[in-house]
């Protein structure tokens, strides 16, 4: 029978809910229980394992937003938003003017092995791998327990979450990452194709567990974040048809802002387009190791204080309409900055601006470029036009076709989810090369290189500390320098 490590708090649970005695615990194989004693308790306690799971979970979910994740108090770790912002930083789209926090990342050394960047990235995902896994392994996968359900469709979905953005960081094409669920464990680079199959089965449960939850806050996953999750996963393996279907759904839920909340600075959880997010207040406020301390050019913090400003690149700059309102996003010389600096991100706060991880606009974008991948080039026109001109009241129905339109729906998912954390991704899933070297370039000398497409540099290596603590990834296994 399969056994499964758990810690001393799950099995105090299981003597008060089975009435074991005292004795048990001074068996040497404390540690351990058996699946069917996981199954009892279930059924015998469902209260204690749901407990137990609630505890898990909630510190997990928090997990995406604390500070150093890492260890080592670094100032550019404070969760997924940390690692968004870093890999945006790899992209044509965004500019670093000085060197400073983030800057292996603009520069491309936080991939390399010996880099704490990829250490730190490869370690918050797979934490929230273990996490995730002591709970799903405790949860019978069975159940008819309604809050159990709940916790187990939520693990699932950050499970899932965290294997799809590690193989988009760490994958080749070929070799995948270490793949651990409820039933083995695969510490060497399992197939691509193993994650991919893993990713699509965590999402798909979490989608049928999740159909009656109804969570209480947007810090939580329910089954529209799952669908949200799912449209973002089928548009990048190409299941277009599920693609649609899922954004759909998704994007319901919510409103696209109006004009004058597209200023709003991007900084409030209750904006009516967020879907999905971390509501900071003072007592998990990160203060300088945060977001928009980073990211928020007018604010204190690195960027407003010392100088460290994210800009727009010059080529999304310019194809702003002037009648677009996305024009507050760029907004520099008023407030004193430069013309490319972004005004996207201010915080009204003292370091209490709210993360969002999704929201509705990235939904009629996955829509429009789905439909136009599947060939319904009217479809995919009509989906835009809904986003764009809410945002720009002169802007027309596309008559774009083909790789006409394929552009621009492009140029639209630059401008809107522009500092988001998606630019990476797209640049890998579009196979676009990096170009920073150009006449008119607005990127700082010590970024501004050329890589071609499926260059080496897009995929980061696997970090030291791993090849040297897993006996089953040799050196040979690692991703080309």
């Amino acid at each position: 029978m399969k056994k499964i490590k758990i810690n001393l708090l799950f099995m105090c649970l299981l003597l008060v809910a089975t009435g074991c005695s005292e004795d048990f615990l001074e068996n040497e194989n404390l540690e351990y229980v058996s699946q069917q004693q996981l199954n009892d308790l279930a059924n015998s306690s469902p209260e204690a394992l749901l407990t137990l799971n609630v505890g898990v979970l909630d510190g997990t979910t928090t997990f995406l937003s604390e500070f150093s994740t890492n260890g080592g108090n670094i100032h550019d770790d404070f969760g997924q938003k940390s690692i968004d912002l870093g890999l945006d930083l790899m992209t044509n789209d965004a500019v670093q003017e000085i060197s400073h926090w983030f800057s292996g990342y603009y520069n491309y050394v936080g991939r390399q092995q010996t880099s704490r960047i990829t250490d730190m990235v490869w370690n918050f995902y797979y934490t929230i791998i273990r996490n995730t896994n002591s709970i799903i392994r405790q949860v019978p996968a069975e159940t008819n327990d309604a809050a159990l359900q709940s916790v187990l469709g939520r693990a699932k979905a950050l499970r899932g979450f965290a294997y799809f953005n590690l193989i988009r960081i760490y994958g080749n094409g070929t070799d995948g990452v270490p793949l651990y669920n409820e039933f083995e464990d695969l510490p060497n680079r399992a197939e691509e194709s193993l994650v991919i199959a893993q990713v699509k089965s965590d999402y798909e449960s979490a989608y049928s567990l999740l159909s009656d939850y109804i969570r209480p806050t947007k810090d939580q996953i329910n089954q529209d974040i799952v669908a949200g999750l799912l449209a973002r996963f089928y548009l990048e393996t190409g299941e277009y048809s599920n693609a649609i279907a899922m954004a759909n759904q998704a994007k319901s839920t919510v409103t696209l802002m109006s004009t004058t909340e597209i200023a709003d600075g991007f900084d409030d959880i209750s904006n009516p387009e967020w879907m999905w997010g971390a509501d900071i207040t003072s007592l998990t406020s990160t203060v300088y190791a945060s977001f928009f301390s980073h990211m928020g050019n007018t604010n204190p913090g690195y960027a407003g204080l010392l100088g460290v400003y994210k800009n727009v690149d010059t080529r999304v700059y310019n194809a702003i309409s002037a009648t677009d309102a996305r024009q507050a996003w760029i907004s520099g010389p008023a407030y004193g900055l430069g013309q490319y600096a972004n005004t996207k991100f201010i915080d009204a706060t003292f370091f209490e601006g709210d993360y969002v991880y999704m929201r509705g606009a990235e939904m009629h974008l996955i829509l429009a470029e789905a439909m136009a991948l599947n060939g319904n080039d009217a479809g995919a026109a009509q989906a835009l036009y809904t986003l764009v001109s809410s945002r720009d009241a002169a802007y027309t129905l596309s008559t774009n076709t083909g790789t006409a339109l394929m552009d621009e729906i492009k140029m639209q998912r630059k401008i809107e989810l522009w500092g988001e954390g998606f630019a990476f991704y797209d640049m890998k899933r579009w196979n676009e090369p990096l170009e920073r070297d150009y006449v008119g370039t607005n990127h700082p000398s010590w970024g501004r290189f050329n890589y071609g497409v499926n260059a080496n540099e897009f995929n980061f290596q696997i970090p030291e500390d791993e090849l040297n603590s897993n006996e089953f990834i040799a050196i040979e296994d690692q991703n080309p320098f």
